[in-house]
């Protein structure tokens, strides 16, 4: 008996998705097939078999991309959709691949001889030896007490679950506290078509329009609440995808999704978790307005009010998406800057910016 084949057929794949510039389309197709097929979601590479990108080929993306692959243990396969309609198809090939011994085992095979080559040219010498995962060693800096401590330079993106495409946020640490910031978009360019800010042509009627919009907040807050582990923010995909079908949810699926909001909002422990972070003042576009609570709080307002009242025009936005997009990014630096690490990912999530929307970006200044 084959042992090794009998676990992997009984296995259930556990994907981690990447999305690229021009990629959220196929995002929303592949999050949706995993959860239809009943497969989960890795939120490190550790815990991945599959590696799905979502969007187009780029070659400073697929640098971290490669970082990542070569991060996941075997077995595993890799994809790249890069339109919704490929997603059922190219998920149904990676299962192959993952079925596959004799690919699995030359590809075990491969990696074992690269560590191998790799050992042997550090045990030559320890000049320009590379560091452990790749992160570089510490250096030192004067702390906000005066304090000599270490510093580590790091990046969050543009590889990351629940994280705006293609976004780069280079970090200078302190223990956990960050203590320098910058912004930038890997992959970018200005003729990607945002997909948030061009509904479908089939969404020409006022709540089919409505649903758009609320698909769109319902996004952003399922990746906020994945973020901050939130344990069912699944249920916020299922519905950003029932109301992104057309028509929206109806009847009983209706009832259940105000229960969950309602349960969102009276959570004292999320509340709890965000007041107070990543605050902007009123001269900002008014999505950006607040605290992580109170951004959190109008996508709860923009999806309520579009299941209670499907024909609602909702609030005018006061920005375009490309200059609430320019904006968030030129705040994000100052906004993360004193805080510590786990709070910066819950300050981008409550921004997340829509990097499709401001094309190749390099900010104005450092932060």
């Amino acid at each position: 008996m084959d042992l090794t084949g009998w676990l992997l057929r009984r296995a259930v794949p556990c994907a981690f998705v990447v999305t690229a510039i021009g990629g959220t389309g196929a995002r929303l197709a592949v999050e949706r097939t995993l959860r239809e097929c009943g497969w989960k979601q890795a939120l490190s590479p550790a815990e991945a078999d599959l590696l799905v990108v979502c969007g187009p080929e780029h070659a400073d993306m697929d640098e971290a991309i490669g970082r990542i692959w070569g991060q996941m243990p075997g077995p595993r396969a890799r994809v790249r959709a890069e339109s919704a309609n490929a997603a059922v198809r190219l998920l149904d090939e990676a299962r192959v691949d993952l079925l596959d011994l004799t690919r699995q085992r030359g590809d075990a095979d491969e990696r074992d001889r690269t560590a191998r080559e790799q050992a042997e040219s550090e045990s030559d010498g320890d000049e320009g030896m590379p560091m452990p995962g790749g992160v570089p060693m510490a250096d030192r800096g004067e702390d906000r007490d005066g304090l000599k401590l270490d510093q580590l330079h790091i990046a969050l993106g543009p590889a990351l679950p629940d994280w705006p495409a293609g976004l780069s946020l280079r970090l200078t640490l302190q223990g956990d506290v960050v203590q320098e910031a910058q912004t930038s978009i890997v992959g970018g360019s200005p003729t990607t078509v945002p997909f948030w800010s061009s509904p479908p042509s089939e969404a020409g009627s006022p709540p089919a329009q409505a649903s758009f919009r609320a698909a769109r907040a319902l996004d952003s807050l399922q990746r906020l609440l994945a973020v901050s582990g939130w344990p069912t923010a699944v249920t916020g995909r299922r519905l950003r995808d029932a109301l992104l079908e057309g028509g929206g949810p109806t009847g009983d699926v209706r009832r259940e999704a105000l229960r969950w909001l309602r349960r969102v909002r009276r959570s004292r422990m999320l509340r709890w978790s965000t007041d107070g972070l990543g605050r902007v003042t009123d001269r900002a576009p008014r999505a950006l307005r607040g605290d992580t609570t109170d951004r959190w709080s109008r996508w709860l307002g923009t999806v309520e009010e579009t299941l209670t009242d499907p024909h609602s025009p909702g609030v005018p936005a006061d920005a375009s998406w490309e200059q609430a997009a320019h904006a968030a990014l030129e705040l994000l630096p100052s906004l993360v800057v004193g805080q510590e690490l786990a709070a910066a990912r819950l300050i981008v999530a409550s921004l997340d910016p829509d990097t499709e929307a401001v094309g190749a970006y390099a900010p104005e200044r450092d932060a």
